[in-house]
């Protein structure tokens, strides 16, 4: 199962490289990162897509694949795959519909806001979801990512993401910090995941990290 995952993937990843490069007179060549992070506890893959239809355009279109694969043998891997499109309705705020599907809880359709802001150094994202489930969680997904931007080779990078779901009472919850150096496409260095499910203490996992920016 892993290693069908892992095939489809890199299939995955490649077919949007190839597709991003014909398809550059209709979407903003805005890049998409992959990110690999190995810790001593758990590996987690993440791919993220979140484009514009267009320059100007207000239609969008955001695809997360978050998949991580336990040390444990005996505790099950856990994903989730969720795509919305959205409607930028105020600049820099959208609304959207999509769906998710979930190693726990099967696919569900969705409704989501989201916040965006970018500038050369700056990137912020924070996107509320609501399930259109009878047992439907809600969640939000906050992303901060900086990056300094000079003529060097090498250049300090620093990301923080964070999720926390719940439904009548808390489901699921992370941050995962990166902090690490660029260049060009490639970023990597320490990372630290810490997760808290249910009532459960929080787990930590730390490792190290590697980010590829596909253009």
């Amino acid at each position: 199962m892993k290693l069908l995952f892992y095939i489809i993937l890199i299939f995955f990843v490649l077919n949007l490289k190839a597709q991003n490069k014909n398809t550059q007179s209709q979407m903003e060549r805005t890049p998409i990162p992959a990110e690999v992070m190995v810790g001593g506890e758990s590996s987690t893959y993440q791919l993220i897509v979140d484009k514009r239809l267009g320059p100007g355009s207000s239609f969008k279109f955001f695809n997360l694949i978050d998949y991580e694969v336990d040390g444990n043998n005996y505790t099950p891997d856990n994903y989730i795959i969720q795509t919305i499109g959205y409607y930028e309705f105020v600049k820099g705020f959208d609304v959207g519909v999509g769906g998710n599907l979930k190693a726990f809880g099967g696919f569900k359709p969705l409704a989501s806001l989201q916040y965006t802001k970018f500038s050369p150094s700056l990137g912020i994202i924070i996107q509320p979801v609501y399930e259109l489930d009878e047992d439907g969680e809600f969640s939000t997904l906050a992303i901060l990512e900086w990056h300094l931007q000079n003529e060097k080779k090498l250049k300090p990078y620093f990301r923080f993401q964070a999720l926390t779901a719940w439904t009548g009472t808390h489901e699921y919850s992370y941050h995962r910090w990166r902090l690490g150096v660029q260049f060009k496409q490639f970023r990597l260095g320490p990372a630290l995941n810490v997760s808290y499910i249910g009532p459960q203490s929080a787990k930590l996992n730390w490792g190290a990290f590697l980010n590829l920016l596909i253009f």
